[in-house]
């Protein structure tokens, strides 16, 4: 359950001030319920006000004594160490509780019948050699049990759910069995209902079909609001490009395929793959085609780093490839997505695009949008990347941090 909240401003416990104790402070925050603090102690959640981290939640803990000390385990040392007791023993006795406390947690739920693996399985298996298998219209038949529906519009289906008698919810059949399965191993008959009454007891339509009570109405939403668990928060390196994190890199160019030229035009550029290229452009060039293209997609090839050891490598590579023009434009200009050619028969298409920016005024490579910058840039303005004549820039913070990039997850952060 979520933190019990109070009061948004509350001061230090106001009690009078011994020789050697801390002066308490007004603590700015909100003082929430947590387990495990000693005794005397209390815990304050707090707001980052500026940074990065502005916006976003931490506890600090207090006594009479401390403030805004930054974890339980020093909460305790302190608290050991001023009630004469051993701090190793006293963070050893809380470890201890913590790990019996989760142990019974997991033991609660796999008992309800969630958990995953050989262990569930070996319970539905018990319960269906006994019972056989169980339905949704079986269990809202079971006395105390019963089911609703609720319809997904994004998918089109309809979503059931059951609740046992002491409230418990279940999307899954599967989990029933797994729960009542481990009742029978564990030998706990008199807590096992009479299915086969339940069976009996089951009504069909005119069809001849039986009737599953929780599929009989279905609503927009669920009667039963499940508590949601906090999403466990994910670290996002998010960099704001600017227009001196770009250097300029004479590894960057754009050639039209399947031209006259293109071929010269390579190797005037020193791609060593050039023969690889002129052989793949016409077979991507057919099997977009084949896929469903109702044009004759224009190729393009952006060259990468020309050597191992040139700088922002990583980044160069990553646009490195053959892009097709997806006809479709983009902010009134031509728009061209990276094409892979897997095994010599099999595409696949990247993320990665050439696009023109209205609001930078700038060919990039990089997300087709207008919200993120892109890999690399081109600062003139032309009708197609093909004709571009100045250099291009690609995307370089600092040095380092442009080397140790990965394609992909930090590709993405950037363009």
């Amino acid at each position: 359950m979520p933190p019990k909240k109070e009061k948004a401003e509350l001061p230090a416990k106001a009690e009078p001030k011994t020789k050697g104790e801390a002066k308490p402070k007004v603590q700015v925050g909100t003082v929430v319920d947590f387990a495990g603090l000693p005794d005397g102690w209390w815990a304050v959640e707090k707001i980052y006000g500026t940074g990065k981290c502005a916006g976003q939640t931490y506890i600090r803990y207090y006594s009479k004594k401390h403030t805004a000390v930054g974890s339980v385990k020093k909460a305790i040392e302190l608290w050991a160490v001023e009630e004469g007791k051993d701090p190793v023993q006293c963070l050893a006795d809380w470890e201890n509780k913590k790990k019996t406390e989760q142990d019974k947690a997991v033991a609660e739920r796999t008992a309800k019948g969630f958990v995953d693996g050989e262990l569930k399985q070996e319970a539905i298996d018990a319960f269906q050699r006994a019972y056989g298998n169980l339905n949704g219209a079986t269990v809202c038949s079971i006395p105390g049990w019963k089911g609703e529906s609720k319809w997904l519009p994004t998918s089109g289906q309809i979503s059931a759910r059951y609740y046992a008698p002491d409230g418990t919810v279940y999307s899954l059949i599967n989990q029933i069995e797994a729960m009542y399965g481990f009742k029978l191993l564990a030998g706990k008959m008199d807590e096992m209902p009479d299915f086969e009454a339940a069976r009996n007891s089951l009504t069909y339509d005119a069809k001849g079909k039986v009737v599953n009570a929780a599929r009989r109405d279905v609503s927009d939403v669920f009667t039963v609001v499940s508590e949601k668990r906090e999403p466990k928060r994910r670290k996002i390196l998010v960099l704001v490009a600017e227009a001196q994190h770009y250097r300029e890199t004479e590894d960057l160019s754009v050639v039209r395929l399947l031209t006259d030229d293109c071929g010269a035009r390579l190797q005037e550029l020193n791609v060593p793959e050039a023969e690889e290229i002129l052989e793949a452009a016409p077979e991507i060039q057919r099997l977009l085609v084949e896929r469903g293209l109702t044009w004759t997609p224009e190729l393009l090839y952006v060259t990468g780093a020309r050597h191992t050891r040139t700088a922002g490598k990583k980044l160069l590579d990553a646009t490195k490839g053959i892009y097709y023009d997806r006809s479709a434009p983009f902010n009134d200009r031509p728009c061209y997505q990276k094409v892979v050619l897997r095994d010599g028969t099999k595409l696949a298409c990247t993320g990665h695009h050439i696009s023109w920016s209205n609001q930078l005024a700038l060919w990039k490579i990089g997300h087709l949008s207008e919200e993120k910058a892109g890999i690399a840039v081109c600062r003139q303005d032309k009708p197609d990347p093909f004709q571009l004549d100045v250099v291009w820039q690609i995307f370089e913070p600092n040095p380092d941090r442009a080397q140790d990039a990965e394609p992909g997850a930090h590709q993405d952060d950037i363009s």
